[in-house]
């Protein structure tokens, strides 16, 4: 028989819990763990026409976007803005800003034209605004897509103002 001692089967415990330890901390940064969301950010709808005296949202297309900035500051995100005739784009989110109520974000543009012109490898970024949920409040604000500007969204860029989504939502948290 197999005969272990208590001193000794702490000692294993420990090691085991040790190894168990340190192998959890190697899988998590192997899996690229960021902690928590400390920032999100989502905005969709009709792109704002009404800024171009257009009757209804959407007139040219729509505008969509999911960011999120973790505790080590990393961000990852999409936005998507289409424009009448097929045009539009699509960017990856690298970086946001998040100051009350308004989210700055802007990223790098993956596939996407313009009147025949490739959009492909520019910067972009965008501001919105998050009024409220209620039916009472003002409607929630986006703003137009800045492409080709390499403004970082922390730089807090004011561009050519907000315009209200009525038909849309903006949710900044």
């Amino acid at each position: 028989m197999l005969r272990i001692s208590r001193n000794r089967l702490a000692g294993i415990s420990s090691a085991l819990a040790m190894a168990l330890v340190l192998a959890l901390m190697l899988v998590t940064a192997a899996l690229g763990a960021k902690g928590p969301v400390v920032h999100h950010v989502l905005a969709g709808g009709p792109d704002a026409c009404v800024a171009f005296g257009a009757e209804h949202p959407g007139c040219d297309g729509n505008f969509s976007l999911s960011a999120r900035e973790y505790a080590d500051g990393s961000v990852s995100g999409q936005y998507t803005d289409r424009f009448a005739r097929g045009n539009g784009f699509h960017a990856v989110i690298d970086c946001l800003s998040v100051v009350g109520n308004e989210a700055w974000v802007s990223g790098v543009i993956t596939s996407g034209t313009f009147d025949g012109v490739d959009l492909t490898g520019l910067p972009v970024w965008t501001r919105v605004r998050d009024n409220g949920t209620s039916a009472n409040d003002p409607p929630d604000q986006i703003g137009f897509s800045i492409i080709g500007d390499p403004t970082p969204c922390t730089a807090h860029p004011s561009g050519l103002g907000l315009f209200n989504a009525p038909e849309g939502q903006v949710s900044v948290r």
